[in-house]
């Protein structure tokens, strides 16, 4: 459905009678209220002179106290007055007695209308008036000077023999605890006669904060309170600093001129008859009549002509966004047309706020990309100039890659799968650690994260401390915040933005020498680069060790020689792809060993190059002896034993030859091991396995049979048994043969010949 057209004129006609009205009825009412209210229009004119008038009493008034207050504030400042209010004056202190005296005279300016001054030191109880110092406090005083939070302040004074007011100052003024106090006592008569100006027929008065009259011009109504006055409840409720207002007294009407002073708080009134101000409000009514009907007419026809020439644009433009806009389909009745402009702005905002979004997606997106490209080494020179000035990529004197790595996810609460997910956490991290500017972008790369940071500064060693700091900063928050070891490569620092693929790259380089330094590193590469050429160092007497191990099944002599190898290895400073290449041979020799024992493929693939891909993703000396146990040396170990076992009879049956052929000489299980090229540990336990008797347990009783054979079929002596059988001795030999037989080999011999 499309939008229902507004009428045409509409819009002139509503501006028209708008404008009709906004003229006609202010003046309509402005001519009625002059005509019928012209006595407040000279009223207001009379207030206002009145008002004047009042200020200016006021000033002088206000003049006078604030040339006493000043005068006062700077003797109760003094240091003189304020130590001494402090302390308690004794006749030793004369001296400051009596300055303190010249001061107050000083302070007791006569022409001001200043009639006393007095100094009172409420922590010491003692007073200065009229010229004499005294002991104690003056308690209707004093209670009717603290009794206030200020510590400045006009009071009127409470003595009934003297008719006036009295400034009080706390001493010290911005000490909390009042330590003495400055009394200055002025006289009223002074001020009512700059209070009245010479006006006799106003009544003139300055009023409190409590409603009492503090100066009248009528001395007689001095101290009285004007809360029966039918004019204070309205002053009372009146907002305004300043202003006036009509009250009738007695049957005639007054107008009230009042106006609260900022100093001190009081209100200065006036209270003037209105008869005079309502003679000439006819004549000021009809002329303004007069006025305001010539007004109607002129405005009348300068609304039409306005409106006609203001409502033209809106028509054109109208006219406009009809022809060059597509209906929107809501089928909503326009009323005029500033509703259909409205409508059609408001789809125009909406439609260029929806691009502004899009653009910022994709500007973000932009931006990761030529990143990607820079680090890749896909941006030409021209281009990336072009790019950074495009993206407001900030400007530096120094550049660095900064290229983070995790070193592992063992012994974490995280699986492979989670690496990405870990790296955008990563990312955030950095993002947060490093502010921009100096952060000039950050972005994952397959396994990395990879930051690219700026600085001004300019001596290499403080550069190098600052990266540093802003790398340990990430490897603290990645260990405390996501539990995780990473390490950071750092680059050279360089000074052109063209260079940062090659940094990319020494930062990857750098990240390669953890094989030798370990987890959680900080590695710069001007640091770990070897000055000199690499060599490569491969230990083979330590692989022909850790091979034997395998082969005798000694898991812990074995684990001791591949954590040799490794230190050996990793000792050298060298490149560390000629780490790699010594692990690599290490794979190599020790598939050699497998093949020799028969395997088919039960440890390796056929191409091994899942192994070799496997030993060179190994970042740290940790995750290579860890691999090379688990994967490797362990299960050659575990089919080795697997082997043994199938073969285990036989084992068993070639030692017991060895003993039968060998039982006359020095004969061990050391050797027998030797010889049959196991561990003794396999050997031994085998052996007890089969037989259930130990391997010296078996040669003892095999020589045992050995000598009774002897000594029952041949002439040997027993001394020639004795040694062949390998005894020390020929006691030895006699006593384990006792023990044995429980006869001696002479008893045993006489026996077998008496039996046959």
């Amino acid at each position: 459905m499309e939008d229902v057209m507004p009428p045409r004129y509409s819009f002139f006609i509503k501006l028209m009678m708008f404008t009709t009205l906004v003229s006609t009825i202010p003046l309509l009412f402005l001519g009625i209220y002059s005509f019928f209210q012209s006595t407040s229009t000279v009223q207001t004119k009379v207030n206002e002179a009145n008002v004047f008038i009042l200020q200016q009493s006021q000033n002088r008034v206000e003049q006078i106290l604030k040339v006493i207050d000043q005068v006062s504030s700077r003797y109760a400042e003094t240091p003189l007055v304020v130590n001494s209010v402090a302390k308690r004056m004794e006749i030793e202190d004369f001296q400051d007695i009596e300055l303190l005296i010249r001061g107050l005279l000083g302070v007791q300016t006569y022409e001001l209308g200043v009639k006393s001054v007095e100094l009172h030191s409420l922590q010491n109880q003692w007073y200065i008036r009229d010229g004499g110092f005294y002991f104690g406090t003056d308690k209707v005083k004093e209670a009717g000077t603290l009794n206030s939070v200020y510590n400045s302040r006009w009071l009127p004074d409470m003595d009934q023999s003297f008719a006036g007011i009295k400034l009080v100052k706390t001493i010290p003024s911005a000490a909390s605890e009042q330590k003495g106090y400055l009394s200055v006592r002025v006289s009223n008569t002074e001020l009512a006669k700059l209070l009245t100006g010479g006006f006799s027929t106003r009544e003139t008065m300055i009023i409190d904060d409590k409603m009492n009259i503090i100066i009248h011009s009528n001395s007689n109504r001095i101290g009285q309170s004007v809360l029966s006055e039918p004019w204070s409840m309205e002053l009372q409720k009146s907002e305004n600093m300043q202003g006036y207002f009509n009250s009738t007294m007695q049957g005639k009407n007054y107008s009230l001129i009042y106006n609260q002073s900022r100093y001190n708080n009081w209100t200065y009134v006036s209270v003037i008859p209105l008869e005079e101000a309502k003679k000439e409000s006819a004549s000021i009514g009809w002329a303004t009549l007069t006025a305001c009907l010539l007004l109607l007419l002129f405005t009348g026809l300068l609304s039409y002509w306005g409106s006609k020439r203001m409502s033209f644009p809106v028509r054109s433009l109208m006219e406009f966004t009809m022809r060059h806009s597509k209906p929107s389909g809501t089928g909503a009745a326009v009323k005029d047309e500033l509703q259909w402009i409205g409508t059609q702005f408001a789809s125009l905002h909406q439609t260029k706020e929806q691009l502004e979004g899009q653009m910022k997606i994709q500007s973000g997106q932009l931006v990761d990309y030529f990143m990607l490209k820079l680090f890749q080494g896909e941006m030409h020179r021209a281009e990336l100039n072009e790019k950074t000035t495009q993206y407001h990529i900030p400007a530096w004197h120094r550049y660095a890659v900064m290229v983070l790595q995790i070193d592992t996810l063992d012994q974490t609460r995280y699986n492979p799968n989670e690496q990405d997910l870990l790296l955008f956490a990563i990312n955030n991290i950095a993002s947060e650690l490093i502010p921009p500017p100096q952060r000039i972008h950050a972005m994952p790369i397959g396994n990395y994260h990879v930051t690219l940071v700026g600085s001004n500064v300019e001596i290499h060693r403080d550069l190098l401390s600052e990266l540093s700091a802003l790398a340990e900063s990430v490897q603290r928050a990645a260990d405390e915040f996501l539990g995780l070891k990473v390490s950071i490569g750092i680059s050279r620092p360089y000074e052109y933005m063209y260079t940062t693929p090659q940094a990319f790259l020494e930062a990857k380089e750098a990240l390669q020498y953890r094989i030798r330094l370990g987890e959680k590193a900080i590695l710069h590469l001007d640091d770990l680069k070897p000055q000199q050429a690499s060599r490569h160092y491969y230990p083979h007497h330590l692989v022909s060790e850790l091979t034997q191990a395998i082969a005798f099944l000694d898991k812990d002599k074995a684990g001791e020689l591949l954590q040799q190898f490794i230190q050996e290895v990793l000792r050298v400073e060298t490149d560390p792809n000629l780490y790699r290449i010594s692990f690599a041979m290490l794979l190599t020799d020790l598939a050699r060993v497998i093949y020799d024992m028969g395997d088919t493929g039960e440890l390796f693939s056929q191409d091994r190059r899942n192994e070799y891909e496997q030993l060179f993703s190994l970042k740290t000396p940790q995750e290579i002896e860890g691999w090379f146990k688990t994967q490797i040396i362990h299960p050659m170990m575990e089919l080795t034993r697997k082997r043994h076992e199938s073969s285990g009879k036989s084992i068993s049956r070639s030692v017991m030859d060895l003993i039968h052929e060998h039982y006359d000489s020095d004969l061990t299980l050391e050797q027998c091991a030797l010889r049959m090229n196991y561990s003794t540990h396999y050997i031994r336990r085998m052996f007890r396995k089969e037989t259930g008797l130990n391997f010296s347990d078996y040669l003892s009783g095999y020589r045992h049979d050995m000598a009774k054979s002897w000594l029952s079929g041949t002439e040997m002596k027993i001394t020639e048994v004795a040694e062949r059988l390998q005894y020390t001795n020929a006691q030895n030999f006699i006593r384990q043969f006792r023990k044995l037989e429980g006869m001696t080999p002479g008893q045993y011999r006489e026996q077998k010949q008496k039996e046959q």
